[in-house]
């Protein structure tokens, strides 16, 4: 007889995937207003590239270090809380930014806040260490995607019909909604949350680890070029801000609905195999986006999305299981630290891409991906070794 994920496991994961939702909602404001921005502030596509590549840096390069502090102070709750909370004060403010050393201060409260709470949430999604840990992780990640997706169409929508500089009304249903999850995660907090921790030194880090890691870079430096860029390739073709925003939603749903397929897929057929196959996948597509009929372009930015972002969820499952003992550490290292590395990337691009243009520059972007699924072949996947027939009751 199947035994089930008892039901205030999954109340709590669905609590969690709508904070992802929250967070990552109002952290997506900038690719899409873009455009604007560069007409309003007199941006560079360097300029712009700096701006983004700052939100990740921020957003990444602290998050193993607060999953390193969460393995051992388990404070969940407060870095679930306060970094939606930073997130949607700062993003909710980008309208009114009329410099570029003020929309920098912005990313960077904003990149900070995602820092504080994708270790917190990625941990509370991980208790219990279930068997069907892929379908779980896929279901947290998918919330995030969904922000994301949802909010290019609002957002430009509302810039369109009010202006850029309304933003700040949406501190409003931010805060009101940042409440109401507090309100109701504060009664389905795990105890305890994880296994107790163990000191991990860098030289304990195993080698499969860094292999995922690398390979999980290159893949995201794929996804947040194709991110941050795909309002401003399309309205660089005439096309209006809203195709612009309607372009990122498709992308970022797709990649939504590919992730909680192969999270479930990968409990099935393992992590590796699932993750080459997404990776591999996803360049075809995004050569098509480039140089196909203008008429296949939301075609091949759903399948590209749908590929490239399937392989979230896998990626931080897997790493999970490399280090069981350390998921505030390991989960920062490849959601946040992995992520950063990839979104220096976006200076080149801006760079290079007012040398040259951005078609050609995004040509080589979209060769990434394959770099990633070759590293994967080099990784030994654990999970299929385990026993893993039997969920655990959390």
């Amino acid at each position: 007889m199947k035994s089930k994920v008892p039901s205030p496991a999954w109340t709590r994961i669905t609590l969690l995937s709508f904070g992802h939702l929250l967070n990552d909602g109002y952290g997506s404001f900038f690719a899409p207003l873009l455009p604007l921005l560069i007409n309003r502030l007199d941006l560079s596509l360097a300029m712009a590239g700096l701006a983004g590549t700052l939100h990740i840096v921020f957003s990444a390069f602290t998050q193993p270090a607060l999953g390193y502090v969460l393995d051992r102070t388990q404070r969940h709750l407060s870095l679930v809380v306060i970094g939606p909370f930073l997130t949607i004060c700062a993003m909710s403010m980008i309208g009114r930014a009329v410099s570029f050393t003020q929309l920098l201060v912005l990313m960077a409260v904003a990149g900070l806040g995602t820092a504080l709470f994708h270790p917190a949430a990625a941990m509370l999604v991980a208790g219990g260490n279930a068997a069907n840990r892929g379908l779980r992780m896929a279901f947290f990640s998918a919330g995030g995607t969904m922000g994301g997706a949802i909010t290019p169409l609002f957002i430009v929508v509302l810039a369109a019909a009010f202006g850029l500089t309304s933003s700040p009304w949406l501190l409003i249903p931010g805060l009101l909604s940042l409440a109401v999850f507090t309100l109701f995660l504060r009664r389905h907090l795990p105890k305890p949350v994880t296994q107790t921790s163990t000191t991990t030194s860098l030289r304990a880090i195993p080698r499969q680890l860094i292999i995922l890691w690398l390979a999980i870079v290159f893949r995201s430096m794929a996804t947040v070029s194709f991110l941050n860029f795909l309002a401003v390739i399309i309205t660089g073709r005439g096309g209006s801000p809203f195709a612009g925003g309607v372009s990122i939603t498709v992308y970022l749903f797709a990649g939504a609905m590919g992730g909680f397929l192969a999270g479930n897929l990968s409990d099935r057929f393992g992590r590796k195999v699932v993750f080459f196959a997404c990776a591999v996948l996803s360049t075809p597509f995004f050569l098509l986006f480039l140089y196909g009929p203008p008429s296949l372009g939301l075609v091949s930015v759903a399948m590209a999305g749908l590929f490239i972002f399937s392989s979230t969820p896998v990626g931080v499952v897997a790493a999970q299981e490399l280090l069981p003992r350390n998921t505030g550490l390991v989960s920062g290292f490849v959601m946040g630290f992995a992520w950063g590395v990839s979104g220096l990337i976006l200076v080149l691009i801006g760079r290079y891409a007012d040398l040259y243009g951005l078609l050609p520059v995004m040509t080589g972007a979209a060769f990434l991906p394959l770099v990633a699924g070759a590293l994967i072949l080099f990784y030994r996947d654990p999970h299929m070794k385990a026993d893993v027939a039997q969920p655990e009751k959390l």
